[in-house]
């Protein structure tokens, strides 16, 4: 691997990044155009129907592409099954040399077709530059293209003592202002942010996003678990201009039972119902992520209390945790994770990929879940 692929990709994956919160479903793709060393063009894929960072980087080129190396992160898409052209055609028909590839793309559509169609055009390829790198920039994308399911993070803020609130439940404000600012960042980067009823009705959340953040002009979905004959029916997300951006996951048994009005109410609102069984008395959250990614919602901020959070880490319905970890100790209040099942330290649940930030006084922790064939 040579030092300027390493240089000029990194510059590729800072421009893909430019993407967050705006070309979802699709993947975050960065392109840099490079001719004798010096950058003639570069572009990113800025918006969901709009054209690919190839296209961008081509058009904004200064020099004539002929003979240049082209950096992506993400192989050139060689398809029709979608709302651009493909890629692949304009890169040979631009006389490229060479194209050197951060990761490749596991969309059946492409998946190695976008090589092979450059390779068979006399174009040197390069696979693999940066490829972990890649991987991270784009987690939600390869899960979802290759499960149909949204990759879920779930974030929460915890005392030194691992609590998530005060005996009395009172837990405003474990974090500062930066950790909730850094939050509400957190919160472009994923299509939908998802709470419980419980927490709807305590903090009547608005899961929007603030705090000074340019949110691009993004609502994401605001996803909510529960009875309906329970949920606050005044809360905000159920009554603001947003409301068909609301989504209410719960049973068929349940919405059945609602009272009418407020059925009529979430109609004429457009707030979307997702229905999934009830298994072991609770509702059967993977069979609702399905729905919601049948809904194209590639990815989902879990913002919930102790009873979501614990049903996912049991279930192993999650993907990553990002955990605020603050100077304070708050003695006998409620954790995060209730399990009464785990009684040897050999079975508590492991992570992996550990990583941290810290946040002024606070520690942002995030580690990935470890799958039962990596232990």
């Amino acid at each position: 691997m040579l030092t300027k692929d390493i240089q000029f990709m990194k510059r590729a994956l800072a421009l893909a990044k430019k993407g967050i919160g705006t070309v979802s479903p699709n993947p975050l793709v960065g392109a840099v155009l490079v001719k004798d060393g010096i950058i003639i063009g570069e572009g990113y894929h800025e918006k969901y129907g709009e054209a690919h960072a190839e296209v961008n980087a081509i058009n904004s080129a200064t020099d004539s592409p002929e003979g240049a190396t082209l950096y992506c992160t993400l192989e050139p898409c060689c398809h029709t099954n979608k709302q651009t052209p493909p890629c692949s055609n304009l890169v040979i028909s631009s006389k490229i040399k060479r194209v050197v590839i951060c990761n490749l793309d596991p969309n059946p559509y492409v998946a190695g077709k976008g090589v092979k169609q450059l390779e068979e055009a006399g174009i040197e390829v390069v696979t693999g530059v940066l490829k972990s790198k890649g991987l991270k920039v784009n987690e939600v994308f390869f899960k979802y293209i290759t499960t149909s399911m949204p990759f879920i993070n779930i974030k929460y803020a915890q005392t030194l003592d691992g609590k998530i609130a005060v005996n009395s439940g009172d837990s405003k404000w474990i974090s500062d202002e930066s950790a909730r600012t850094k939050v509400h960042e957190m919160r472009l980067k994923y299509d939908a942010v998802l709470i419980g009823r419980n927490t709807l009705n305590k903090d009547n959340a608005k899961l929007n996003i603030r705090m000074g953040i340019d949110n691009k002009g993004k609502v994401p979905y605001r996803v909510i678990i529960g009875s309906l004959r329970n949920i606050n029916q005044d809360a905000d997300i159920l009554n603001d201009e947003f409301t068909d951006k609301t989504v209410i996951i719960t049973s068929i048994e349940d919405y059945q039972k609602a009272d009418n009005d407020f059925v009529k109410k979430i109609t004429d609102k457009k707030i979307k119902m997702v229905f999934a069984s009830i298994r072991e008395d609770r509702i059967d959250l993977e069979e609702a992520f399905k729905k919601l990614g049948e809904m194209k919602i590639t990815s989902i901020l879990v913002e919930g209390g102790a009873k979501v959070i614990s049903t996912l880490l049991k279930e192993e319905l999650y993907d990553k945790i990002s955990c605020f970890i603050c100077p304070k100790l708050a003695g006998n209040g409620p954790s995060y994770y209730e399990n009464s099942e785990i009684n040897e330290m050999s079975n508590a649940v492991k992570l992996q990929d550990v990583s941290y930030e810290v946040i002024n006084d606070q520690v942002l922790m995030t580690a990935y879940r470890t799958s039962k064939k990596d232990l």
